[in-house]
């Protein structure tokens, strides 16, 4: 009997488990940026490199800097992040189709939807992840190369809005050990 799929992953989150952190933030950062880790913080930047994935660190959920309450600019000692979840983000690829359990990665961070930067309207763009060879000398009995996919977070639904774009629900989960 064959058993087909009914979504791209199963078993995780178990009733949407969001796994957040909290970290000292540099540089602007807006609300749904990539972040990655620098040292002891955080910064917004695409990662576009399969060995960039190593410094992934999540989703940024505030913005910095953020506004005291008298007004002025304060950079945040604490931005919180989440590091797994599902989101909803703006895809962007040079692809025509989108798939459920494909890879992703976030191409471009946002542009200033938040107060510090001024309103845009354009947020963090993410992109199909391509796949990347990975060297497996002795390590198939085969001798076939082994083909893992260069993204942070799987596909678990879409709406296409065109050729080249489409809003994403994306699985984040955290980071693992074969990322780098």
């Amino acid at each position: 009997m064959a058993v087909t799929a009914k979504a791209a992953v199963y078993g995780w989150p178990k009733t949407l488990d969001y796994q957040l952190q909290r970290a000292s933030a540099t540089a602007v950062i807006n609300v749904g940026d990539p972040l990655i880790y620098s040292g002891s913080f955080v910064l917004a930047a695409a990662i576009t490199a399969p060995e960039e994935k190593a410094s992934a660190a999540g989703l940024a959920l505030e913005s910095n800097p953020q506004y005291d309450s008298f007004g002025n600019v304060v950079t945040a000692s604490a931005l919180l992040y989440a590091v797994g979840g599902i989101f909803r983000v703006s895809g962007a690829s040079g692809a025509a189709a989108w798939t459920l359990g494909q890879s992703v990665y976030p191409s471009a961070t946002g542009s200033g939807v938040a107060a510090p930067t001024g309103k845009t309207g354009i947020g963090a763009l993410w992109a199909q992840a391509a796949k990347q060879l990975i060297a497996t000398a002795g390590v198939a009995p085969t001798g076939a190369a082994i083909i893992h996919a260069s993204g942070i977070a799987t596909i678990v639904n879409f709406v296409a809005k065109g050729a080249n774009s489409a809003e994403l629900d994306i699985l984040l989960m955290p980071a693992r050990p074969d990322y780098v």
